[in-house]
């Protein structure tokens, strides 16, 4: 039986096994994750609902309520065993203009919600990532950046003010805040500061994202896309073809564009380069194309062999590759489309990691051995959706101070992500080991992971809170894992959990501690 409260701004659904919506409700986009002792989830719809809400679970589940938004979490911080309670506030998805606040969005919202009603309604945009069903919840606050993030930044660099509902005294009922750069209390300054980056499930439950204003969109945008053969690959040419991506991360005057390297298993038979060069208000597109474009092309037909292709999303499969003859332009709202997709729901494994210059010759050589290895329980099929993504990142991002928000890396070039995705749980020991040496490979000579204390060559700069891996704890424990996302900006994360969750009612395996 559902418990209709929808006159407190939310329904509660004691968990029915006759309920066909439960199944879905209570397993995340990653198929690893189920809340399987899960007694109830509270379907939010207002701010008040979500306070009246979080104050009932926790006075019955304690510290298993968990928060879900869009579901997309990595690792089983909101679905895990553990789970007796999840508020939801995936209904909660409205878009805006407040006079005195600026636009806003709704955290129950998704990458794809947000970019059609901000464009449609406003022609602004959130330089948010590219995977249309992500949560605005935990996307926003994690520091979420896309293809437009070396033109316009990050995220949090636009976010100028955060609803949210907070529990920092057990004796006190849940209530509704709003903090922001101007906020006058000092404690209220540093909560918003750390929703600047500091990652969702750990301050409160955010209901609502304010800024005070956000770029323009672009009018339209080129989209190059190029695959190279598995055969055309060695180690040498593999290292030529990353020097190439790299100068383009490295550049000064192209912040317009962002490039995406998939670096496929070799099972997959291809890796493949996605370039967006957005065209903005006034330019010609032909000259924006000769000038950023062309030279790229030129510069790695002298290195491979390359085929251009278009396909329909930018997600981890190699998608419906077409031979073309040239780059394409499309309109914005095309190029956002095209360029869209989360790909499919399956098991997953993920890691990541940040670096300031280009790959050493060690890191190539463990990327071509992992990317060419196939596991004994595994066959070259199971392989074809493992890779190593390699974005360009830095670009505006590094105009911003690594302290002004709660994201430290502010002088990388390139973003990395290690996937893996499969179908049967009897595999996940075949995959977890193969992506656990992987990555400990590449990074063997700064203790295992992308640890910035630990190189000398001033390269790699840490991990990304949104990206979350659970093994780093294995590095250091909760301490060193932290110290990767967060650096220097740890410690006053900490004061911030001390003074707004100090009972430590939103946790996870990798959430700040609140001592």
């Amino acid at each position: 039986m559902n418990q209709q409260s929808n006159t407190k701004g939310f329904s509660k659904y004691p968990i029915s096994a006759t309920d066909p919506r439960f199944p879905s409700f209570l397993q995340g986009f990653n198929q690893r994750w189920q809340a399987g002792f899960c007694e109830v989830v509270y379907v939010c719809y207002s701010p008040q609902g979500v306070a009246v809400a979080l104050e009932e679970a926790i006075s019955l589940y304690g510290k298993n309520v968990k928060i879900k938004s869009g579901g997309h979490c990595y690792e089983n911080f909101v679905f895990s065993a553990k789970t007796k309670a999840i508020i939801d506030v995936s209904a909660m998805s409205d878009c805006g203009y407040d006079p005195e606040k600026g636009y806003y969005l709704d955290s129950g919202g998704t990458n794809w919600s947000a970019f059609n009603s901000l464009f449609r309604d406003y022609g602004k945009v959130l330089p948010a990532g590219s995977c249309y069903s992500v949560g605005l919840g935990g996307h926003i606050c994690g520091g979420g950046y896309g293809l437009l993030s070396r033109l316009n930044g990050l995220t949090v660099d636009w976010l100028t003010g955060v609803e949210v509902v907070v529990k920092p005294n057990p004796e006190e009922p849940a209530s509704v805040i709003y903090v922001s750069k101007e906020s006058e209390d000092p404690d209220e300054q540093n909560l918003f500061w750390g929703h600047q980056g500091g990652g969702g499930g750990n301050f409160g439950v955010i209901t609502r994202y304010y800024f005070k204003d956000l770029p323009d969109s672009p009018v339209s945008a080129f989209i190059t896309q190029l695959s190279i053969d598995w055969s055309e690959l060695t180690p040498e040419i593999l290292d030529a073809v990353l020097t190439r991506f790299t100068a383009i991360a490295e550049g000064s005057d192209n912040w317009r564009q962002f490039g995406i390297l998939a670096l496929h298993h070799q099972a997959q038979g291809a890796i493949v380069m996605t370039i967006q060069t957005a065209v903005l208000k006034s330019e010609n597109p032909e000259i924006i194309r000769q000038r950023y474009i062309n030279n790229i092309l030129e510069d790695l037909s002298g290195l491979v062999t390359y085929q251009l292709n278009t396909r329909p999303s930018a997600t981890h499969l190699g998608g419906f590759a077409q031979p073309v003859a040239h780059t394409l332009s499309y309109t914005f709202y095309e190029a956002v489309q095209t360029l869209n997709g989360s790909g499919a729901n399956q098991r997953g494994k993920y890691k990541s990691a940040y670096m300031r210059k280009g790959f050493p010759m060690y890191q190539i050589e463990a990327i071509y051995k992992y990317l060419t290895l196939v596991p004994q329980s595994l066959t070259p099929q199971d392989m074809t959706q493992c890779l190593l993504q390699v974005d360009t990142y830095g670009g505006e991002i590094n105009t911003v101070s690594p302290t002004e928000t709660a994201i430290p890396q502010r002088s990388s070039i390139l973003k990395l992500q290690y996937q893996a995705y499969w179908t049967e749980e009897k595999d996940d020991h075949a995959f977890l080991d193969w992506m656990n040496e992987f990555y400990t490979t590449v990074y063997i000579e700064t203790g295992g992971t992308p640890n910035p204390q630990l190189d000398p060559t001033d390269n790699v700069d840490g991990c990304y809170y949104n990206y979350p891996d659970s093994d780093l704890n294995a590095f250091g424990g909760l301490e060193g894992a932290l110290q990767l996302y967060f650096g220097e900006n740890l410690p006053r994360l900490k004061e911030v959990k001390k003074c707004w969750d100090p009972t430590d009612y939103f946790n996870s395996f990798q959430s700040i501690p609140a001592v």
